[in-house]
């Protein structure tokens, strides 16, 4: 019998498959949480794909997370740890507008690798 750390895991995946099948991608979880089952990371739970976009998610769904991480009045928590690329923790409502085209750019976007500025 799975424990209920696993059975909310496994919840979270569904939902989280379902979110992005609900954006139109094509969302799949994969086999015992195990991206290898998909050809990819061992920790990779969630694949989705929509044209040429594909996002490998790892799905972690916890009772509280750290206030820091919390968002008050921004849509965006960036966070770094030393010597080590930034993280966008950003809030469902803008992901979907991001996902769906909703944001426009004037311009091409740069690429910074994620690393120190």
């Amino acid at each position: 019998m799975p424990s209920s750390a696993s059975r909310k895991g496994y919840s979270g995946e569904v939902e989280v498959v379902k979110i992005l099948q609900d954006l139109g991608f094509d969302a799949k979880r994969s086999f015992g949480s195990d991206g290898r089952a998909f050809g990819e990371a061992s920790d990779i739970d969630v694949k989705a794909t929509k044209d040429d976009l594909t996002l490998l998610v790892q799905v972690k769904r916890r009772k509280k997370i750290a206030s820091y991480l919390e968002f008050k009045n921004a849509n965006v928590v960036m966070v770094r740890q030393d010597r080590k690329p930034w993280v966008w923790i950003v809030d469902n409502e803008m992901m979907e507008k991001l996902i769906c085209g909703e944001v426009k750019s004037e311009n091409n976007c740069p690429t910074h690798g994620g690393n120190q500025p």
